[in-house]
């Protein structure tokens, strides 16, 4: 098991913002790669919005929802019930880099060293929330970011958790999700390919 090069700081402050500006995150991978390893439609809009954000320091893309909104405000309270739920005591951080370069980077919503686990929150509507209680299953969507982490954090397990307080039946699913390491060895050959051909284009935009 690798050693983590952490970021220690708070996750959306100033210091974090700005070390995720211009650089792949695990929330963002899908966008490089999909879930069945196919390269994705949206890599060049991506490299192009990195190599902005490298050029002004400038997030391209720093619009809230209103559904993101709630997920920031439910976070804590989800994180509280996960470890009340199953007794892991829960690290934060500020992200966590795949390697010393520093060019690729995930920010887990908790680490639980002990385990070498990681936890991925989401707080959605009550409707999507129903659904995901039903499914039972790590959502698609997801998929990407959460094998993202592992890849970056070197982890093989790691805790899908939706909460919605408001569904009283079931407030939280959790889903352990184990490594896909067929997956994973997609993902590194292509976003290291990717982080590869932005870090080209930075270092040209500098010395034009």
């Amino acid at each position: 098991m690798k050693d983590l090069i952490l970021l220690n700081c708070e996750q959306g402050s100033e210091e974090w913002r700005n070390a995720r500006l211009g650089i792949p995150t695990a929330s963002q991978f899908n966008r490089i790669v999909t879930s069945t390893g196919k390269p994705s439609g949206q890599s060049q809009g991506y490299l192009a919005e990195l190599l902005a954000e490298h050029a002004t320091h400038i997030a391209q893309d720093s619009y809230k929802s209103a559904d993101m909104e709630r997920g920031n405000e439910l976070e804590d309270q989800a994180r509280a019930r996960y470890e009340l739920t199953t007794g892991n005591d829960v690290v934060e951080v500020g992200g966590v880099y795949l390697d010393e370069h520093r060019t690729v980077m995930a920010s887990p919503d908790g680490l639980i060293p002990a385990l070498k686990r990681g936890l991925e929150i989401k707080c959605p509507l009550m409707k999507t929330h129903i659904q995901y209680c039903w499914a039972g299953t790590l959502p698609t969507a997801y998929v990407l970011q959460v094998q993202g982490n592992m890849w970056v954090s070197g982890y093989k397990t790691w805790d899908f958790v939706s909460f919605c307080p408001e569904y009283t039946p079931q407030p939280i699913l959790i889903v352990t999700v184990q490594r896909d390491e067929k997956l994973i060895k997609i993902m590194d050959q292509s976003i290291r390919a990717f982080s590869k051909t932005l870090e080209a284009h930075k270092a040209a935009l500098e010395a034009a």
